[in-house]
This record gives C-alpha cells, sequence and structure tokens, in this order.
C-alpha cells in the first residue's frame, strides 16, 4: 500500500488551527480564579486578580457586576493566615529617606503589596491597588500608632503614584507644626512635591467632616481626615476611612483596619462613606465600606473581605 504524504497546505492549515487552538486556550486559563467555597463575594459575576502572597498568606482583589453589568462591589479578599508572618520592620526600604551614604534618615510607609484589578474594574474609578501592612503603626502617636493595615484604592495608576517621590535627608521639607504645638518638623517628600500634594480639592468636592491632615507620604501623596472618626476623641482606634489627594483631586479611597479588630472576627461591620457634592471625574463612587470575617468551611481557614458597596453615580 502506497502511504500519501498530507499535502503542504493542508499541513500547515493544521499546525494554525492548533495554534489557534493553544492560544484560546491559554487565554481561558489565564483568567484569574477565586478561592473556593468562599460565602461571599458571590460567585456569580465576580471576577479576581491573580493572587499575591501577605505574609503566611494570600491576598486577591476582585470586582464584583450585578445581573444587570451594573457596578455591585470592588474589594479584597485575604486568608486568615495573611495575619501571620508579616514583617516585623518599619518599613520595606523603598520609601525610606536617606542620607548621601545611603543611611536610612526616616523609614517611611510600612510593606507594600500592589496589585492590580481584574479587567471588569474598567467600570469601577480604580486603576489599582496597594496594600500597606504598618508593623508598628504610624503618626499621630497614641492614636494610629498600633499594628494596621491601610487599604489604598488608588484612582490613578501605579506609574503616577510612584512618580511622588521620597525626599534625600538634603531635600526633606520642614513643616511648621500646628500653632498650639509650635516649632516645625521634616516631612519625607520634598517642599516641591509637598506643595503639590497639597493643592485644595475643589470646595464641593471635600468630603463634609474631613480637613487636611498635611501628612504628605511618598508614594501617596496628602491624607484627608475625619474630624468625628472616635479615635481622634480618644477611644482606641478600630477602623476608620482615610481620603488620599494630590494635586487637587483625590487620589486614593482607603479603610484602614487595626491588626486587633481583625483578629476580633467580625461576621460583617459596615460604615458610610462621607460623600462630596461632587467628583472630580463622572462616575460610580461608593458610599460604604464593609469589613467581613469569613469562616472556613470544615474548620478550614478563614479569611476576610474588605468592600467597598453601594456605589452611587456623579
Amino acid at each position: 500500500m502506497k502511504l500519501h504524504r498530507p499535502h503542504h497546505r493542508t499541513l500547515m492549515l493544521f499546525i494554525s488551527l492548533l495554534s489557534l487552538f493553544a492560544v484560546l486556550l491559554a487565554g481561558m486559563s489565564a483568567a484569574a480564579q477565586g478561592p473556593v467555597g468562599l460565602s461571599f463575594p458571590p460567585s456569580e459575576g465576580t471576577a479576581w486578580s491573580d493572587p499575591q502572597d501577605l505574609g503566611d498568606g494570600q491576598i486577591q482583589t476582585f470586582v464584583t457586576l450585578d445581573d444587570s453589568g451594573d457596578l455591585s462591589l470592588v474589594g479584597v479578599y485575604f486568608t486568615e493566615a495573611a495575619l501571620t508572618g508579616l514583617p516585623e520592620t518599619p518599613s520595606d526600604g523603598h520609601w525610606d529617606v536617606k542620607d548621601a551614604n545611603g543611611k536610612v534618615v526616616i523609614p517611611c510607609c510600612g510593606h507594600e503589596v500592589v496589585l492590580e484589578f481584574p479587567e471588569e474594574a474598567s467600570t469601577t474609578p480604580f486603576k489599582h491597588f496597594v496594600m500597606n501592612w504598618n508593623p508598628m503603626g504610624h503618626t499621630p502617636a497614641h492614636v494610629y500608632d498600633v499594628p494596621h493595615f491601610d487599604l489604598h484604592f488608588y484612582t490613578i495608576t501605579n506609574e503616577d503614584r510612584m512618580a511622588i517621590p521620597a525626599a534625600t535627608a538634603e531635600t526633606m521639607c520642614m513643616v511648621p507644626n500646628p500653632p498650639d504645638v509650635g516649632g516645625e518638623h521634616p516631612a519625607t517628600v520634598s517642599c516641591e512635591t509637598f506643595e503639590e500634594a497639597m493643592i485644595p480639592l475643589a470646595d464641593d468636592q471635600m468630603p463634609p467632616g474631613y480637613i487636611s491632615a498635611g501628612a504628605v507620604e511618598p508614594g501617596m501623596g496628602n491624607h484627608l481626615i475625619n474630624t468625628q472618626a472616635p479615635e481622634l476623641a480618644g477611644e482606641p482606634f478600630t477602623h476608620t476611612w482615610i481620603y488620599g489627594a494630590y494635586a487637587g483631586r483625590v487620589t486614593f479611597y482607603e479603610p484602614m483596619i487595626a491588626n486587633a479588630f481583625l483578629e476580633e472576627r467580625h461576621e460583617e461591620v459596615c460604615t458610610e462613606i462621607a460623600m462630596p457634592e461632587a467628583m472630580y471625574e463622572p462616575g460610580y463612587y461608593p458610599s460604604e465600606y464593609c469589613i467581613r470575617y469569613l469562616a472556613g468551611e470544615n474548620d478550614g481557614e478563614g479569611g476576610y473581605v474588605v468592600s467597598m458597596e453601594s456605589f452611587i453615580e456623579y
């Protein structure tokens, strides 16, 4: 029997189809999967980022759309093991203020993990997420100087965030203290960066009850604080909401959460967010944030979800 070799054109077509199938298969497998068996967020309509390591656990961002395709949730999930095995040094060194010899003068900004959002986040104002772990807390003293997480939901790109530089020992800006304290203190940014970060928001974009803290940090910007926050009235810090600003616009949304509060494993704690009259850009913005502890199935490992909810159109 004489065997016929496949026609060259047919063979090339077959190879092309195999290559296309491999590409499609790779694209299907590339979609990040969420943790298995979660009671929240709902599996239907939820897309996940790739997980990253945090402490002895992992962390992922997610976006949930409702049945109509409208924005429902934007948040982050991290396993309970993420609360252990965390660094104990003040910072990861990336934003430290150093002298000409490379010696650290002021450690800054804790330890950060940078995550992207899934593609579905294009319907949100958020461009990326940064988790900052602060093992020793930060200023002001006797308020936020306890171990806690700063969860930054940025409305600017990571490239823009990275362009807010740390100062050197020679370029640190000396900033006046409040009148009742007197004197001045060094900022971890230059005076040029400090002044740009301190450009005020438009009056109608300023959240009610919030004021500028004048706390400008590299890789972040200025911080706006709630004057009615319980921890500023002497109560122990549990969780609070911070707005971040740079160059006259809000650049991040930040729930701050004490480790001790997370360890209490609250099933659900939701808090309204003070909303301004207008936003810098039109879109859907959260008016509530929630913290949930999710118990593991069959005595398995639990986890935490911090989500922004109840979106309002501007």
